[in-house]
């Protein structure tokens, strides 16, 4: 039987990231890069597929988020598949990446989780990174004193990185949609003591919450996310 940690549930792990903690997430295009493949939206790269593993073993003080896949999710089906994946994990504290997917874990969809989501911007001066926008853009920001917007690709973003990183400074919290990069941009910029949150998709589900819709991608949003 294969073993898959234990993960600290999305509640929990939403509130230390409130709290001040950085989050890297992985998901199953991170999965893919560490077995030496790409994903949708960044070609394979052996410097990439490096830092991608390295970082689940040690990410500085930086959270580290995995697919909570012993969990209820109602997609157990398709996480199930990357249950082998679990040979890049070590003996350490995992938090939960579905912290932004309530549609892996429906049960963050209350109104105080998005409350707690919406408290990491509402008066507070954020730097968003990001590619596309199909995640979180400005404008989904509501109550920020200011935002600084950083565009990078919308695909490949990797092959960027020491610019980008260059761009993003140092700033006091840094929101970050930006595919796998944003993965090891969370652990680097939490390494130059920048609130640095990994955010995945989450500006597509923060969207739907507020207009009522359902928590679950629609064909159309997933041949737009990448």
């Amino acid at each position: 039987m294969i073993y898959y940690p234990e993960v600290l549930s999305e509640r929990k792990t939403l509130e230390l990231v409130v709290s001040g903690r950085s989050l890297a997430r992985y998901g199953d295009g991170e999965f893919k890069i560490c077995h030496g493949d790409g994903c949708k939206s960044q070609n394979k790269d052996l410097k990439l597929t490096d830092r991608m593993c390295g970082v689940l073993k040690d990410s500085g003080d930086c959270l580290v988020g995995i697919p909570n896949i012993r969990s209820d999710t109602p997609k157990a089906e398709f996480w199930g598949k990357f249950m082998g994946y679990a040979k890049y994990l070590v003996d350490r504290p995992y938090v939960s990446s579905f912290v932004t997917r309530p549609d892996s874990a429906p049960w963050i969809n209350t109104a105080s989780d998005w409350a707690l989501v919406e408290s990491l911007w509402v008066g507070q001066d954020v730097t968003l990174v990001r590619g596309s926008g199909k995640s979180l853009v400005s404008d989904d920001l509501v109550g920020a004193r200011s935002v600084t917007e950083i565009i990078a690709p919308r695909q490949h973003a990797w092959f960027e990185y020491d610019e980008l990183m260059e761009r993003i400074g140092t700033p006091k919290r840094a929101l970050l949609c930006l595919g796998p990069t944003a993965t090891i941009m969370a652990v680097d910029l939490c390494a130059k003591g920048v609130h640095a949150i990994d955010c995945g998709h989450i500006g597509m589900f923060l969207r739907k919450y507020r207009r009522g819709e359902p928590m679950w991608l629609s064909k159309d949003d997933k041949e737009s996310v990448v």
